[in-house]
């Protein structure tokens, strides 16, 4: 054999052995990417529910109507009990310690007349508070009063989109018909951006506020009583406790309601930690299904190192006879592992980076990356690499080194 031939022979062993090193880091790579991408996902989610359950207040206890079959319709007659009503809020905020507000709201069914729009705003008849509890904010005007309540005056404030949308007509001191009912409007709000889009919330910007009371000159439901509120919201000086405040007013409400249960305790504090609880799972299995990845890239880590071990049989050797001992072998081959799994876990940082930037793009999902998911996608992937790089380098320390350097 001469030079040029084995020059040419390292030559091809060096480019083939950079090629296992290339595919091995790729595995870890995707793995990591994989890791990544699905744990931002995870956090986006779980960020959006919480802002979501925030927003309707930790400190704030609501109190809302249900909707009743013809058997507890039934129950209700023979209990005759009389509905949510604002008597119910005045007094659970009486006889319930660290009661700082008390709102009560009228959900109601009007047709809107006089005004082509497409949006369907939802109507709500409420107390002064509810604008403190709710935390809105005026962009014109001014907000249902208590005067407007007392005089049951016929004025209304528009929700940002709302008014938007109205044109003119949704100005100060333009009137709105409600089933045929003027209502003047005496305010509009600034976008409530951070409003809560949770199932049990009010979309705020897309709501019509009239004074409490002023709902008995329209038409109601069939069988829906005159002074029934769809729901009160009780505002704490603290979210301590609460759900011993709520189990407060079951029992009062029960008492007041004759044992008939036409409503329903609503905890967004409590509704947090389920959050958090179902989202600690959902992680759980995200971080599980992505784990399978990187077990599949070190495996490939293995075999390359086995493939790789079996070439470099006579370096061993020639290794062990110039003094090196199984120990030295064993970390030269654990250090190259656990380089080939940093190098493709940093790579995988990178790359899962721009996979959830592109999921919240392309899809509209929201993504959060946060530095503990980086530190953890790139622990599995050391550790992944090292002990899939733990038995190559055992089988290479346990070499006989006569026997390896015979080998060509």
């Amino acid at each position: 054999m001469n030079i040029r031939q084995i020059i040419s022979q390292g030559y091809k062993s060096l480019m083939m052995h950079r090629l296992r090193a290339v595919l091995s880091t790729l595995g870890v790579l995707f793995g990591v990417a994989a890791v990544i991408g699905m744990l931002a996902v995870g956090e986006g989610a779980k960020k959006e529910a919480l802002d979501q359950i925030s927003s309707l207040g930790m400190k704030n206890l609501i109190v809302r109507r249900i909707e009743l079959s013809d058997e507890q319709k039934a129950k209700n007659r023979q209990g005759n009990s009389s509905a949510l009503s604002i008597e119910d809020g005045v007094f659970l905020k009486d006889h319930i310690p660290g009661v700082v507000h008390m709102a009560g709201a009228n959900q109601i069914k009007a047709g809107l007349q006089a005004i082509s729009t497409d949006v369907m705003p939802e109507i709500l008849a409420i107390t002064e508070n509810f604008g403190i509890i709710k935390g809105i904010s005026m962009a014109h005007g001014r907000f249902i009063t208590a005067l407007d309540i007392e005089q049951r005056s016929h004025v209304c404030v528009l929700g940002h989109s709302l008014a938007k949308s109205f044109g003119r007509k949704g100005q100060i001191g333009q009137s709105i018909r409600l089933d045929g009912v003027e209502f003047t409007v005496v305010g509009t709000l600034n976008s409530q951006q951070g409003s809560s889009k949770h199932p049990v919330a009010h979309q705020i910007d897309n709501c019509i506020f009239i004074p409490l009371g002023t709902e008995f000159g329209l038409p109601v439901t069939p069988g829906t009583k005159r002074d029934a509120l769809s729901e009160i919201i009780l505002q704490f000086d603290s979210s301590e406790r609460m759900m011993e405040r709520a189990s407060l007013v079951k029992r009062i409400l029960s008492q007041r309601h004759h044992d008939v249960e036409d409503y329903k305790v609503i905890v967004p504090f409590e509704l947090m930690n389920q959050a958090l609880k179902t989202q600690y799972t959902f992680n759980l299995v995200l971080v599980s299904i992505a784990t399978i990845s990187l077990l599949v890239g070190g495996i490939g880590i293995m075999n390359i190192m086995l493939a790789t071990i079996s070439e470099r049989t006579r370096e061993i050797g020639i290794r062990r006879a110039v003094g090196a001992t199984a120990k030295h072998i064993m970390s030269q081959f654990l250090i190259e592992t656990t380089l080939l799994s940093l190098v493709g876990g940093l790579l995988g940082i990178v790359f899962g980076c721009i996979v959830a930037f592109l999921i919240s793009v392309i899809a509209g999902w929201p993504t959060v990356i946060t530095v503990l998911s980086a530190v953890l996608s790139l622990g599995m992937a050391v550790t992944v690499g090292i002990c899939a790089g733990l038995y190559p380098a055992m089988k290479a320390a346990k070499m006989n080194p006569i026997t390896a350097l015979r080998h060509y």
